[in-house]
C-alpha cells in the first residue's frame, strides 16, 4: 500500500492528516463526512463529522447522480448542518484507511467526491482515512464504549441492485420511463400481481388475469372501477417520499391481499410507476406471509419484475419490519428513516371500497 506522503504527492485531491488537524485547531470552517459504517462511526469518529453509510442497495443509484447527497444522512440534526454548510466549507470525506480513491472507483468515497464536485462543492479526502489521523490527533477524536448494533442493519443490506434493466429514481416513480411501460402486471406469487397505475385502469388485462382486488397505493391516482361492484379497492394515500410512513399501513395491505387470495381472486397492488411503494407493499406481504427474509424477499420481487426500485426510506421501514417479525425490534429506530408528515397524520386513513 502506497504510503500517505507518496499520496499526497500523487493527488491534490488529497487532504493530509497533519493539514486537517491544524485546520480544526485553529478553527477553520469544514464539513466531515465520515463513510464508515455506521457502527464504527458511533464507536469512533473525527469530532464533528457527520456519518454517511449506505446498504449496497443504493450505491447504484448514488453512482448514476440520482440522489442528494443529504438524502444520505440519516440524523436529521446532521443533515440540517449539511444542507446549511456545504456550499461556503471545504468538505472533507474520509473512511477508515483509504489512500487512492482511483484503486476501486465505485466505493462511496469516490462517488461522494463526484458528486459533490458535480454539485460545485470544495472537497477532498483524508489521506490515509480515520486510522491514520486518528494517530496523529486522537484528542479531535470521539468515543463510545459501547453500541447497539442492532439499529444499523440497513448498512449491512446485500441486495444486488445491478441490473442492467434497472431503473433508478431519486424520490419519485416516473411512470413514462421505458423500463415502466410494461402493458403487463407480474405475478409474484398466486394470485398476487405487481403493476402500475395504467394496469390498474385496464379493464381487459384485469378480467384476463382475474383480477377482483385492487390495491392503490397512492393519494392521487383514481380507482377507475371503484363504481363497478366485480371490483373491492383499498388506498393507502402515501405519496414516494422520504418523509412518507408506508409501513404504518402494512397490516391493512396484507390483510387486503391475503382477502383476495383466500377467496381464489386476483389481486393487483399498484402505485404510479410499479417500482417504490407497490413493491415496497409486496416486499412486507411476502415477508409476513412467505416468512421470507428481507433480502429474499426482495430478490424474489427483482426477479419478477427487474426495474423495481424502492425508495431509501421505504427499505429502512421494511427493515424495521423485518426486525418486528423476528421479534427483535429497536423502539426509536424508524426516526432515523422518516418523520410522519403532518398532513398524512390527519388525513391518510386507508380508503376501502
Amino acid at each position: 500500500m502506497p504510503s500517505v506522503e507518496f499520496v499526497m504527492k500523487m493527488s491534490v485531491d488529497f487532504c493530509s492528516p497533519d493539514r486537517l488537524m491544524e485546520g480544526i485547531r485553529a478553527g477553520e470552517k469544514v464539513v466531515l463526512l465520515d463513510c464508515r459504517p455506521q457502527n464504527d462511526f458511533v464507536r469512533s469518529h473525527i469530532q464533528g463529522a457527520i456519518n454517511i453509510s449506505l446498504p449496497n442497495l443504493m450505491l447504484r443509484r448514488l453512482r448514476k447522480g440520482n440522489l442528494k447527497t443529504s438524502c444520505l444522512i440519516q440524523n436529521n440534526e446532521a443533515k440540517e448542518t449539511f444542507n446549511r454548510l456545504w456550499k461556503s466549507h471545504k468538505i472533507v470525506i474520509y473512511d477508515e484507511c483509504t489512500t487512492d480513491t482511483n484503486s476501486n472507483p465505485s466505493n462511496v468515497v469516490d462517488l461522494l467526491m463526484k458528486k459533490l464536485r458535480q454539485d460545485g462543492a470544495n472537497v477532498s479526502c483524508l489521506a490515509g482515512g480515520f486510522q491514520q489521523f486518528e494517530k496523529i490527533a486522537n484528542d479531535l477524536c470521539r468515543r463510545t464504549e459501547k453500541t447497539d448494533d442492532s439499529i444499523f442493519g440497513l448498512c449491512n443490506l446485500k441486495i444486488s441492485d445491478d441490473s442492467g434493466n434497472g431503473t433508478s429514481e431519486s424520490d419519485s416513480e416516473n411512470l413514462n420511463s421505458p423500463a415502466c411501460m410494461s402493458p403487463y402486471p407480474v405475478e409474484v406469487l398466486n394470485h398476487l400481481y405487481l403493476g402500475n397505475a395504467k394496469n390498474s385502469a385496464d379493464i381487459d388485462l384485469l378480467k384476463k388475469c382475474g383480477i377482483k382486488y385492487i390495491l392503490n397505493v397512492t393519494p392521487n391516482v383514481p380507482n377507475k372501477f371503484a363504481e363497478d361492484s366485480d371490483f373491492k379497492y383499498m388506498q393507502i394515500p402515501v405519496a414516494d417520499q422520504l418523509s412518507q410512513n408506508l409501513s404504518a399501513f402494512f397490516p391493512e395491505a396484507i390483510a387486503f391481499i391475503d382477502e383476495a387470495r383466500e377467496n381464489g381472486c386476483g389481486v393487483l397492488v399498484h402505485c404510479l410507476a410499479g417500482i417504490s411503494r407497490s413493491v415496497t407493499v409486496t416486499v412486507a406481504y411476502l415477508m409476513q406471509k412467505e416468512q421470507m427474509t428481507l433480502n429474499q424477499a426482495y430478490d424474489h420481487v427483482k426477479r419478477c419484475k427487474p426495474n423495481i426500485s424502492p425508495n431509501f426510506n421505504f427499505m429502512g421501514q421494511l427493515l424495521d419490519f423485518e426486525k418486528s417479525l423476528s421479534g427483535n425490534n429497536t423502539q426509536g429506530h424508524p426516526g432515523f428513516f422518516c418523520q410522519r408528515s403532518n398532513t398524512l397524520e390527519s388525513d391518510s386513513s386507508v380508503r376501502q371500497t
